[in-house]
């Protein structure tokens, strides 16, 4: 794939141990690392440390119209390519969408794999417990719908 249309895209340099995008704040646009790794969490916890050139933050929101699901926190210094208005460069960069398309499928492969292998380990449970491989086998099953976030009261 062409990456080089990123070379376009403004530098952003970010000090380690900094946040770049923050969990239900707004931002603009979407972040490209180019050097340096980040930790992206969730509520808090780590769900992932990434030092990939390439990877993209910030995606997810602005595909789903919403604030940020999770923080990227830098881990040591960072390079980003940030842009602004992700819409028109998409658009005009397909090489760049299908890149960050084939981040997302694999995002999804993984997460689908790991529900999997959670429901197998419930599968034959007949207590409490038994219940986690039918509400994973709904979520597997499941063509998700634009779901309103709530509010988490933090």
């Amino acid at each position: 794939m062409n990456l080089s249309p990123l070379q376009s895209l403004p530098l952003v340099r970010v000090a380690a141990d900094q946040i770049v995008i923050e969990q239900d704040r707004p931002f603009g646009g979407i972040y490209f690392l180019e050097e340096g790794e980040v930790a992206v969490l969730k509520n808090g916890v780590v769900v992932a440390e990434i030092f990939e050139r390439g990877a993209v933050f910030g995606e997810m929101s602005w595909l789903l119209e919403t604030v940020p699901t999770a923080t990227v926190r830098t881990v040591t210094p960072c390079t980003f390519r940030h842009a602004v208005d992700a819409g028109v460069f998409l658009r005009a960069n397909p090489d760049v969408t299908l890149h960050m398309s084939a981040i997302l499928a694999r995002r999804v492969d993984s997460l689908t794999r790991y529900l999997v292998d959670i429901k197998n380990q419930f599968k034959d449970r007949s207590d409490h417990l038994g219940i986690i491989d039918e509400v994973l086998d709904s979520l597997i099953h499941k063509h998700p719908r634009a779901i309103p976030r709530r509010e988490t009261g933090d």
